[in-house]
């Protein structure tokens, strides 16, 4: 029996192309490419932290979510990176890092998402989610991510070690 997909071709192409949202097998998905974190620096300033597997990022993409969507806060361009893990200043950009578009005045209860991303492999670094009191949280020494579980779509906070973050990133490889 043909069902009504099968008599109208652009019907079946947008029943295949939804199909393929929903399994993850879209040609513009990213790539996993690692784990991105909070973390408050030596100077006491909220900074956001990647690791990576393969490529380093070239850049990080910061949104902000209103009424459950995902809406441009900053995107900023990294200067070469090498190594395994970089780190960036979210209250005074540092020398080599350039503001693309948007900006890092971050609003007080204003939910925000991080993640590091490679333009080029079109890799991702998994995302974090944050706000200005998660500062105030983290403490000395520790990077903050999110544990997705099925009970908690949003995620729950969790604080690595350097070493535990680190570790964490080929977990996204």
């Amino acid at each position: 029996m043909r069902t009504q997909a099968d008599r109208h071709p652009v019907r079946k192409i947008l029943g295949l192309l939804a199909l393929a949202t929903a399994t993850g097998c879209v040609p513009t998905s990213p790539a996993a490419g690692g784990v991105t974190g909070i973390t408050v620096n030596a100077e006491g300033r909220m900074a956001v932290v990647a690791a990576w597997c393969q490529e380093p990022p070239d850049g990080v993409i910061i949104y902000r979510r209103v009424n459950g969507d995902l809406v441009d806060q900053a995107d900023l361009k990294a200067p070469k990176l090498s190594g395994t893990t970089a780190s960036l200043d979210l209250e005074k950009i540092p020398p080599g890092w350039s503001l693309l578009k948007g900006d890092l005045n971050f609003r007080p209860g204003q939910k925000y998402v991080a993640g590091a991303y490679n333009a080029t492999t079109h890799a991702r670094m998994a995302d974090v989610t944050f706000t200005n009191d998660t500062k105030e949280k983290i403490t000395t020494g520790s990077i903050l991510v999110q544990n997705h579980a099925e009970h908690h779509p949003d995620g729950v906070d969790v604080q690595l070690s350097a070493a535990e973050f680190t570790a964490r990133a080929q977990h996204y490889c």
